[in-house]
């Protein structure tokens, strides 16, 4: 039998009284002989909880692996980042953002909030502790380096030394004011410019599904959250503005289809049979088509244009413009009728919105015997006047006091040849009466005579993508102004020398604005290994004048090499002149490294290389009164060690070296050349002396690129992994002691 629980009996039960209430006394507690107990915690309790609370969160174990299921597939992204597109986007997009440092530092207080949590520490704390600090020095060390490392890149002729190393993820504009007087020179100032390493064009997403512009969504977002420069930049010169309308971190040129006209002469031709009689013969429509086609000297793209002869004998000729001050002086410099010149004509210089007027007859009388001839209302001087006959062609040199400013070559009947002194902002044009030349004997049947006759149609393309023209009837200019858009493309014409002999009727069939004479830029992808030239559109407006152009970034070298047309610029206001140039930032390394030799191997039976190394001298650059040089030539500007002699630096052998208190890697990274003595660039790298370690001249001469690499972070990183490795085994064995044991 279950037996059953005893349940007392209800009449047993002692029930309680209940309360009384007293309503004639609200809230009034109820006496009680017990003491009451301790009302509110103590302060100090309340301190430590508040301290305690966001230490336990931060500390917490769910917020460290939060942060890490985060960054490891950031992470494993930007490695995979950096195989295609390189470690610049790499950097731009994920390992230099704030946001991804922000995510580390969040990884950092986690650690030490859970180093803290566990206060004071005992022994069976130590492998914890050990691998938590690891962690923590390794993330300083990652610190210093993103803060205070460098990355940069020195090139080198053989036979040279360099002081300074280039920065190529930080580049700048430098704005040179220009002035006449050598005395009164300016001091140039920079503008930082960080453009990215993405075209700019890339971020927009409509681009993406370009056969080129293969980006992935992930990339396209992390493209929109890097930092970099755009639009209008910051200019302390209050009459001066500059505006980025494009930037291209890859690009290319090509060739500009032709202008190609359609052109109907009103003026009969005249034809001579063999019997002497003169036939007038109408004119059809002629197509015609005029391609530039620039010829690059070294230092300076020269611009030779285009011009084309007419079944009549009429000439047109067709270049483009480097600056709209250029085309001022297209539309300016007229032949002035009432001159009373020589029989070689005179020259038209355009200054400062003004026209110079020179008799070559005079000019050539005053500056006879080395002398020189002043330009009056300028600051400028004509010196080294040479005319040649044959052309005929005028050239002359600029001078102030005794500074060569600028060279120009000017051709009456080949305008498109002219060489004009852009860095001077002075311009013109070289005019001859056929009538008065027909008086000197030497021309009397000379070819030019006969072609000087005929009329001749200039076009000019300005560098807001116009076409302007003028026309010169063989004695003075009868008609000019802009090509108007309807008759560009399409089957309606324009009238040039309208109702004179000379009229002629003109239709442009086919015209494809010019970047750069005689090419068009072209954008490439953004990718390893591919082409990086960089370019840049900008609108500038200085002093009350407006220019848009195309520069492109110097050559990442040490040795001052004279900047081509694309990269340099001439700004000319009403009265003041500056230059601007695209650079890289450099460091100072604090001792200078000189190239000896290059050395490139290839592999047999081809031209591939297989290795190549440099074997440089670290030196010292001995100190002047001067500015201590970026760089020099001549071993007796700088002393070196005898341990520092002789480096070999290759592709897997860096060599360190410190200076300025750092310590530097440095890094075989690529290499020019060879260069021949057929290549320009031989003689400007190489003065043809033989060098002092070696015994015949040279015939081939290499440049080297070194990487340059200070980082600040790299002891911090190395005992940060040794911590963390030791704390991780500890930890291991422990648990493997303690199952053992078990």
């Amino acid at each position: 039998m279950s037996k059953r629980r005893k349940y007392q009996d209800v009449s047993e039960l002692v029930l309680p009284e209940p309360a009384m209430i007293n309503y004639s006394r609200k809230n009034t507690p109820a006496k009680s002989n017990q003491q009451s107990p301790q009302k509110n915690p103590t302060p100090q309790t309340n301190v430590h909880q508040i301290i305690m609370l966001p230490l336990r969160l931060l500390g917490s174990i769910t917020v460290g692996i939060i942060i890490m299921v985060i960054i490891l597939p950031l992470l494993a992204w930007g490695t995979l980042i950096e195989s295609e597109y390189g470690a610049t986007v790499a950097r731009f997009t994920l390992y230099g953002s704030s946001w991804f440092v922000l995510l580390w530092a969040g990884l950092g207080l986690n650690l030490f909030c859970a180093l803290i949590l566990r206060l004071p520490w005992k022994y069976s704390h130590l492998p914890f502790v050990i691998a938590h600090c690891g962690l923590l020095v390794l993330l300083a060390g990652c610190y210093l380096t993103w803060n205070g490392g460098e990355i940069a890149q020195i090139t080198l002729p053989e036979g040279t030394v360099g002081t300074k190393a280039m920065k190529p993820d930080r580049q700048h504009f430098t704005i040179q004011p220009i002035t006449p007087n050598a005395s009164t020179k300016q001091n140039s100032f920079n503008i930082p410019f960080e453009p990215g390493p993405f075209n700019w064009d890339d971020y927009d997403t409509a681009n993406w599904n370009q056969q080129h512009r293969k980006y992935r969504t992930s990339l396209g977002l992390a493209m929109q959250w890097g930092r970099r420069d755009r639009g209008e930049l910051r200019v302390p010169l209050k009459e001066m503005k500059i505006e980025v309308l494009n930037y291209l971190a890859s690009s290319t040129t090509e060739p500009v289809p032709p202008l190609e006209l359609s052109v109907l002469w009103k003026k009969n031709r005249q034809t001579t049979n063999d019997f002497g009689e003169v036939k007038e013969i109408p004119r059809n429509w002629e197509r015609i088509r005029l391609e530039i086609k620039p010829q690059e000297f070294f230092g300076r793209m020269e611009i030779r244009g285009a011009q084309t002869e007419m079944n009549g004998g009429e000439r047109i000729n067709y270049r483009t413009a480097v600056s709209m001050t250029e085309v001022e002086t297209f539309q300016n410099s007229m032949p002035d009728q009432n001159l009373n010149t020589g029989t070689r004509g005179q020259v038209v210089l355009y200054y400062n919105g003004k026209n110079y007027y020179l008799d070559i007859d005079r000019l050539l009388r005053e500056t006879e015997n080395n002398k020189r001839f002043r330009l009056d209302g300028t600051p400028f001087e004509l010196d080294k006047v040479q005319f040649n006959p044959r052309g005929p062609i005028i050239t002359f040199t600029l001078v102030t006091g005794n500074s060569e400013i600028d060279r120009m070559t000017l051709f009456p009947d080949n305008p498109e040849m002219n060489l004009q002194a852009q860095r001077a902002g002075l311009f013109g044009a070289y005019w001859i009466d056929p009538e008065k030349l027909a008086q000197n004997p030497d021309y009397t049947d000379h070819p030019i005579l006969q072609r000087l006759i005929l009329p001749r149609l200039d076009i000019l393309q300005g560098t807001d993508k116009k076409l302007y023209y003028r026309f010169w009837n063989g004695r003075n200019i009868t008609t000019q102004g802009v090509v108007p858009d309807r008759a560009i493309g399409k089957k309606s014409q324009f009238v040039v020398a309208p109702q004179t002999p000379d009229e002629a009727e003109i239709v442009v069939e086919r015209f494809v604005p010019q970047d750069l004479p005689g090419v068009r830029i072209i954008v490439l992808p953004v990718g390893k290994g591919l082409e990086t030239v960089q370019r840049v559109q900008l609108r500038v407006t200085f002093d009350g004048k407006e220019d848009t152009f195309w520069l492109r970034a110097v050559e990442k070298s040490v040795v001052p090499l004279p900047p081509e047309r694309d990269q340099i610029r001439y700004i000319h206001g009403k009265t003041q002149s500056v230059q601007i140039q695209w650079n890289y930032d450099t460091i100072e390394l604090g001792f200078g490294i000189f190239l000896k030799k290059f050395e490139m191997r290839t592999e047999p039976g081809t031209r591939m290389s297989s290795h190549y190394s440099s074997l440089v001298d670290f030196v010292e650059i001995k100190k002047h009164p001067e500015n201590q040089p970026d760089f020099s030539r001549s071993p007796n500007n700088f002393q070196t060690d005898e341990n520092n002699r002789n480096i070999l630096i290759s592709m897997n052998n860096p060599s360190i070296f410190k200076g300025n208190g750092r310590s530097y890697r440095i890094y075989q990274s690529s290499y020019a050349g060879p260069y021949h003595p057929d290549n320009p660039w031989f003689y400007e790298l190489y003065d043809g002396n033989i060098f002092s370690w070696e015994k015949t001249p040279r015939e081939s001469l290499y440049m080297s690129t070194l990487s340059i690499n200070a980082d600040p972070g790299r002891g911090l990183k190395y005992l940060g992994c040794f911590l963390l490795v030791l704390g991780t085994a500890w930890f291991v064995y422990r648990k493997k002691e303690k199952i053992t044991t078990t």
